[in-house]
């Protein structure tokens, strides 16, 4: 009995003892200066998604998922609001890069992060995600100590001197390590249930999808190459676990290094999920504290000495990686909540089968269970909506849209009409009921409609088009033996446009 309350005890010390705060301050800085790039992106999508004119029926998302309701954006906001608001974030980011007052301003930037994915939660993705679960982090661990730009204009030399010498307490940075290994082995380990990444063809359809920046480059002859990338992805994404774990200075720990950095890279240069790939990356600093300490004390490690502490900080980091963890081991039971959106309704196959049909039924079975929403929830209220099964549907939703616009019989550019960003893809999903959450069966066409009809809006007041627009659709899945795979063109909409209003010559 002795023996295991000592096992306990030094298990609780080591998770409690205290870290080397300079790291940790470094990392904050990279994390402002993305967090300022990606709230100058958001400023720049105000009118398209956030602004009450836009592609988006707040209203009708809010009529769908009432929790989106918490938070402090309301659905009759106009753009101005958010200009404001998203103005506000971008100067917050700067003293949170600077060390002014790091938690004040990271609270401002959580509760507007979190707003805004709630705001547009049905073209919520990864950098949004991401995004908020950095600014929580921020919230509990202890930033703020070092790299400050006030003590560093005071006195430059002892400011760096005292600040290699920092120590915080350890056990939120810890709980942080223990998010990141889920966020890993989650999304790594789910893959393998895939077969595109287990034949070794997910990423060239990954890439073959409007997610990617060169996504008309790629073709059958890229497969071996791409080959090696995905079975690269499918073993390293599993294994970075490891560098938190590999004594300081190990070799396999500064390969893994290499890989991991240049998977993030890659990603962030090919897919339109750059600041999450970015973070990601600088995370490294994090599981390479260590070695960056040694290196800035000339060579010499010195174990960080204080007393254990745990505090309110490191209670709320544990609850919430708990939750987070109980939420990701319950989704086991239901492996496939993201079912195939459609069916093919002369055969019963699912459209990622060769065949092509564009008469298609619902086959969708989506949604999370009780067992799983009860552990949400809790998060949900702490302002966390996580989900780390990444890419691994690319079975089920290996789909692109390509469109055609025709003023009054001549060819006009469709992406004056259709929005390519990433939010402006997903959103276009719904359109063709190809789902990225569950949506109530008695909005769906309620939601298509929407989208189109605010699309034809947009247009109308951008492109002041004269005579009939015609906007066609031909919807494709993505061979991934390089073949053509496109659906029957389909007539979306057929519009005119009345100063700012489209009337519907075929409704959408």
């Amino acid at each position: 009995m002795q023996d295991k309350e000592g096992a306990m005890h030094r298990i609780w010390a080591a998770f409690t003892r205290p870290v080397d705060a300079l790291p940790i301050d470094l990392f904050r800085i990279c994390v402002g200066v993305v967090m300022l790039a990606y709230f100058i992106r958001t400023f720049m999508e105000v009118d398209d998604f956030s602004g009450l004119d836009g592609l988006l029926d707040h209203e009708l998302i809010l009529k769908m998922y009432w929790f989106t309701e918490i938070g402090i954006f309301r659905p009759w906001m106009g753009a101005e609001w958010f200009y404001v608001a998203f103005g506000i974030a971008c100067l917050c980011c700067i003293p949170l890069i600077l060390g002014y007052r790091v938690k004040l301003f990271a609270v401002i930037l959580y509760v507007i992060a979190v707003s805004t994915y709630r705001r547009n939660f049905i073209v919520m993705y990864v950098d949004d995600a991401i995004m908020h679960l950095l600014l929580f982090w921020m919230l509990v661990l202890p930033v703020g100590r070092t790299l400050v730009l006030g003590e560093w204009l005071k006195d430059r030399g002892a400011a760096w001197s005292k600040w290699k010498e920092v120590t915080v307490p350890g056990a939120a940075l810890r709980c942080f390590f223990w998010n990141l290994i889920l966020l890993y082995l989650v999304a790594g380990l789910w893959k393998w249930t895939s077969p595109m990444w287990l034949d070794g063809t997910a990423l060239y359809v990954v890439f073959k999808l409007p997610v990617s920046y060169f996504h008309e480059f790629w073709n059958a002859g890229h497969m071996p190459l791409l080959k090696v990338f995905n079975y690269g992805t499918l073993v390293l994404e599993p294994l970075v676990p490891l560098m938190f774990f590999l004594r300081r200075g190990s070799r396999l720990k500064y390969i893994l290094l290499a890989a991991f950095i240049g998977l993030h890279v890659l990603s962030a240069l090919t897919l339109n999920i750059p600041f999450a790939n970015i973070a990601c990356a600088a995370t490294a600093i994090l599981m390479f504290s260590r070695e960056i300490m040694t290196h800035l004390r000339g060579g010499k490690y010195v174990e960080p000495t204080g007393k254990p502490q745990f505090g309110f900080a490191g209670a709320i980091s544990l609850f919430m990686v708990v939750m987070l963890t109980l939420a990701m081991i319950s989704g086991i039971t239901m492996m496939n909540w993201r079912t195939p959106p459609r069916v093919l309704k002369s055969t019963g196959q699912s459209v990622n089968s060769t065949a092509k049909a564009p008469q298609l039924v619902d086959g969708r079975a989506d949604g999370l269970g009780s067992v799983q929403m009860s552990f949400y929830s809790v998060l949900w209220l702490m302002g966390i909506a996580q989900q780390y099964q990444l890419f691994n549907w690319i079975d089920d939703r290996n789909y692109a849209t390509h469109y055609r616009v025709v003023i009054a019989g001549k060819e006009a550019d469709s992406d004056q009409m259709f929005v390519r960003s990433l939010r402006g893809v997903l959103l276009d999903f719904y359109i063709h009921d190809i789902t990225w959450m569950r949506v109530p069966p008695e909005h769906r066409e309620e939601l298509r409609q929407s989208i189109l009809q605010r699309t034809a809006t947009r247009y109308c007041r951008l492109a002041k088009p004269v005579g009939v627009v015609e906007a066609h659709s031909s919807f494709e899945r993505i061979d991934p033996n390089g073949g053509p795979g496109e659906f029957d063109n389909v007539v979306l909409m057929k519009f005119s446009c009345q100063g700012e209003t489209p009337l519907f010559a075929v409704a959408p």
